[in-house]
């Protein structure tokens, strides 16, 4: 057995190296996230733009904003050119990958206005003015329509018609006017999909719409992406949607496994017991998930179709988003009950393996706070490998990631709450069910405890191969990594160390953006408070610190549990110690309570 001390020299060094790893491979590419401009500073450019630039009152329209990311584009730069070339590439264009949409509507009628931001600088990038098909604007010819483009273009954006080539120049007509389209490429910048220009290759563009004399909408620089890459992407990620289905296979076995479980276990002592506690947590993950919707709710509001009444959209999209908390809810309760009962059974005196320990004594103490600073420490370790991992990606299997998750959050009221809920329902539903529970399962029948780890960790792992990292099958390979980290984890330090380390990594890469940008305070350091709860929790327990001396399980026993207990007690007590060994062993093949077994046989 490691020196106690030596182990914590160990887990410092370990979790320091961590953090440089991360440093050193994985922040750099956040470093080009830049949030300066917040969504209240957003609404309030957009609100200026509409009244100065546009001439329109927006007082009897509604409103909605979204934080958007650049997905196509970031794809595809990271695939052809590599990410650093892709930032230096960004910042010469002064190219924005993250930026703002307000939406500007009334219900049930379809003219509305969308304008962009960039979040980096709040210079407004794009706008559309949706209008009906056959609404009036007076007749112009093309030549005065392009002049129209080119002086709006001059005038905001200093656009230089020498460096560009006329890249489009359409015209449709309408029943009362007519529409025309002009966009100009770049004529210094593309960027080939393959080293085959006849694959087709990305070119930058700027757009602009006129109707009448109005200029109808126009977006200052986009990239347009080869079709052949994007049917490349398309193909990649059905891979990842055979290997989720694959997954969800295996996650209903689980599921249905556990209520096997937990059903010919309902009346056991230790199922009974716990019970209560994580009834409780299943009932925080629904109600810390159902605020959630509340708190993104302009998610909801800006993917109104304005072809419905507002208040039944937003009614059935409410219901239609409980449901799914609710049986996230019960898919936790299910296999951490079970879980807690296989652990039991399968190695009790392993107490930090499951939450039966604690509710026997308390919370606060020692025991628990060591678990959660390890949990810092252990979230350090797997940042790092995981920097470490998606360097080898990168270098050698050709990889990319995605950064769509950032608009996960970002358009809530508090981004911060968002962080705790997804890091609160992750934490607790996945390390039940694939460490808690799966571990145990796998050993209850023999499966060599090392290879219960693997193979909890590759399920776990190939469930997130519906994520945005490509190819698809990698995120598989490097969560199972990281699943086989936690699960060793587990094994040595306790349910709580891997649910602290689960939270923190989750609520941490979540709260990155804000964390990066200490400009906007509120969300800097909400997010700072955030991923300091663990910590907090963690305190309170050594104050608190009330020892992990426990009651004994059978103040629990039933009536009838009772009776088993003295029956059985009876029964041993005209037995050898060869018989007690066997007779063991065959009350635990036909299913007898593991609590009154133990009980019993601690007597004995």
């Amino acid at each position: 057995m490691m020196n106690k001390r030596l182990e914590w020299v160990l887990l410092l060094i370990l979790a320091a190296g961590g953090v440089f790893l991360w440093c050193r491979f994985s922040l750099p590419r956040y470093q080009s996230i830049d949030l300066s401009i917040g969504q209240a500073k957003a609404v309030e450019i957009s609100k200026e733009f509409m009244k100065t630039q546009r001439g329109v009152d927006i007082s009897g329209y509604k409103m909605a904003v979204m934080f958007n990311v650049d997905e196509d584009t970031d794809r595809y730069l990271q695939k052809t050119i590599g990410n650093r070339l892709e930032q230096e590439l960004i910042r010469r264009l002064h190219y924005d990958l993250f930026y703002w949409v307000v939406r500007f509507f009334k219900e049930k009628q379809k003219e509305e206005f969308k304008v962009a931001i960039s979040s980096a600088t709040g210079e407004v990038i794009g706008f559309n003015h949706i209008i009906e098909d056959t609404a009036w604007r007076p007749s112009i010819d093309k030549d005065k329509a392009r002049q129209i483009a080119f002086t709006f273009l001059k005038n905001t954006f200093a656009f230089d018609p020498a460096q560009y080539i006329i890249h489009g120049d359409e015209t449709k007509k309408y029943d009362n006017r007519l529409d025309y389209a002009f966009s100009w490429q770049d004529k210094d910048l593309d960027v080939p999909w393959t080293k085959s220009r006849e694959k087709g290759h990305a070119k930058l563009l700027t757009d602009v719409t006129v109707s009448g004399n109005e200029v109808l909408s126009f977006d200052k620089s986009q990239f347009e992406i080869p079709d052949g890459f994007n049917r490349y992407v398309d193909n990649l990620v059905q891979t990842g949607d055979i290997l989720t289905l694959v997954f969800r296979l295996f996650y209903l076995a689980l599921i249905t496994i556990a209520i096997v479980v937990v059903v010919n276990r309902k009346q056991q002592v230790v199922a009974r017991f716990v019970k209560p506690f994580y009834v409780g947590i299943g009932t925080g993950i629904f109600f810390l998930m159902t605020l959630d919707v509340i708190n993104t709710y302009q998610d909801l509001l800006f993917n109104y179709p304005t072809t419905q009444s507002l208040g039944v959209y937003l009614i059935r999209q409410l219901v239609e988003n409980i449901i799914g908390p609710f049986f996230i809810a019960v898919a936790f309760v299910l296999p951490a009950l079970a879980g807690e009962s296989l652990r039991y059974e399968n190695s009790p005196l392993e107490k930090n393996r499951g939450f039966l320990n604690a509710l026997l004594s308390s919370f606060c103490s020692i025991t628990i706070a060591r678990q959660i600073f390890i949990g810092y420490m252990a979230a350090a370790m797997i940042l790092g490998a995981q920097a470490i991992i998606f360097k080898l990606g990168f270098k050698y299997c050709g990889v990319w990631d995605e950064l769509s998750w950032l608009a996960q959050g970002s358009t809530a009221i508090i981004p911060a709450f968002t962080a705790v809920a997804i890091g609160f329902q992750a934490s607790f539903s996945e390390e039940a069910m694939f460490r808690l529970f799966a571990i145990n399962l796998f050993k209850k029948y023999g499966t060599p405890t090392l290879l219960a780890v693997f193979l909890s960790a590759a399920m776990w792992g190939f469930g997130h191969t519906g994520y945005e990292v490509f190819p698809m099958w990698f995120r598989g390979v490097e969560v199972t990594c990281i699943g086989i980290i936690m699960g060793i984890l587990y094994l040595r330090y306790g349910i709580a160390c891997v649910i602290a380390a689960h939270f923190l990594i989750d609520s941490f890469l979540f709260s990155l953006p804000y964390l990066l940008n200490p400009r906007g305070y509120f969300n800097f350091y909400s997010s700072l408070a955030v991923i300091s709860l663990p910590l907090l929790l963690a305190f309170i327990a050594l104050i608190y610190n009330k020892g992990t001396q426990e009651r004994p399980l059978s103040i629990s026993f039933n009536p009838q549990q009772q009776f088993n207990y003295g029956l059985l007690r009876e029964l041993c007590r005209s037995k050898a110690p060869e018989e007690l060994i066997v007779l063991k062993k065959d009350l635990e093949r036909h299913g007898w309570d593991a609590a009154i077994i133990q009980r019993v046989f601690e007597e004995f």
